[in-house]
């Protein structure tokens, strides 16, 4: 048998292509491996963030899901439009999809206090910014906020990752005297006014990215909300698109978007009615009704009271 010659050309190729090949089944191995471990923390990583936004801070990683549950009572997501995306939960919406879909976590503050989280997305010196600012359910008041970034300076931009700044927001108000959006983020020292939060000493940009970033965003679900109000009715935070919403008839007064329950009627213009076109087309039966669908049992059907 010829002996293997380890110093040829062939040998060197064959032996680099299985090394490849192994190294990579390897890698890919671990990789499929560590995924749902890898996916659990960013999940409790987000979640953690929108806590700290409701002012639920400090606690431990094996606390945050029993936190979340407990203060984040149900979500929503609206398209720019104003239309609810049905059975869509706002904790799937990536940061890079915020602007074309509004994710909203109606939720309480560690407080107590009713709260809409709101998520909003920007851009810092060096890269992406992303927040959670916690509203009153009428977007009046600022309750809390949380801000990260992907590579600001440390010391500097990245101090927005801090609760020091991040409490300046709570008890702000959102909009000015002119009754349009103003919370946003000035340089140290020249706030003029409640809704102009100090930036960070030193982070010029970081501080301009955060105050657009807030602005903007806010401003975004200002608009996005007052459009799925003029098409649903009065639901207080999120409203949301049921069949019916806000044209089931005999039902306009039901608190917030109208649902069809007991007590609301299912097609109130076809009640029967005596002298009405269903009693008219139909004949009487023994029970007194006009034996038509929706007539059944109603005597009215034929006049008797």
């Amino acid at each position: 048998m010829a002996k293997l010659n380890t110093n040829s050309n062939v040998y060197t190729i064959i032996y680099a292509s299985v090394m490849v090949v192994v190294v990579a089944f390897l890698l890919a191995f671990v990789s499929s491996s560590l995924k749902k471990k890898q996916d659990a923390n960013v999940a409790i990583d987000k979640k953690t963030q929108i806590l700290a936004a409701l002012n639920v801070r400090g606690i431990a990683k094996s606390e945050v899901e029993a936190q979340y549950a407990a203060h984040i009572d149900t979500t929503c997501v609206l398209t720019a439009d104003g239309q609810v995306i049905e059975g869509a939960d706002a904790f799937d919406v990536e940061t890079k999809e915020i602007g074309e879909k509004f994710p909203i976590y109606m939720a309480k503050t560690a407080d107590g206090q009713n709260a809409l989280v709101l998520p909003v997305k920007g851009r810092g010196l060096w890269g992406g910014l992303w927040g959670y600012i916690a509203v009153t359910p009428d977007m009046q008041t600022v309750l809390g906020a949380y801000f990260n970034h992907e590579s600001e300076t440390a010391g500097l931009g990245a101090l927005i990752k801090e609760e020091p700044f991040q409490a300046q927001f709570a008890g702000r108000p959102v909009f000015g005297e002119d009754g349009k959006v103003a919370l946003t983020v000035v340089k140290k020292g020249s706030s003029e006014n409640a809704s102009q939060v100090d930036g960070v000493t030193g982070a010029t940009l970081t501080s301009k990215g955060t105050g657009e970033m807030v602005h903007d965003g806010l401003q975004a679900y200002v608009d996005v909300l007052t459009k799925a109000q003029s098409a649903c009715g009065r639901h207080e935070g999120c409203p949301r698109q049921h069949e019916g919403c806000g044209r089931h008839e005999g039902c306009e007064g039901h608190e917030g978007c109208p649902r069809q329950q007991e007590g609301c009627p299912e097609a109130a213009a076809h009640k029967c009615q005596s002298g009405s076109e269903c009693c008219q087309s139909g004949n009487c039966d023994k029970s007194g009704s006009c034996g038509k669908p929706g007539c059944d049992g109603d005597k009215a059907c034929c006049g008797n009271e």
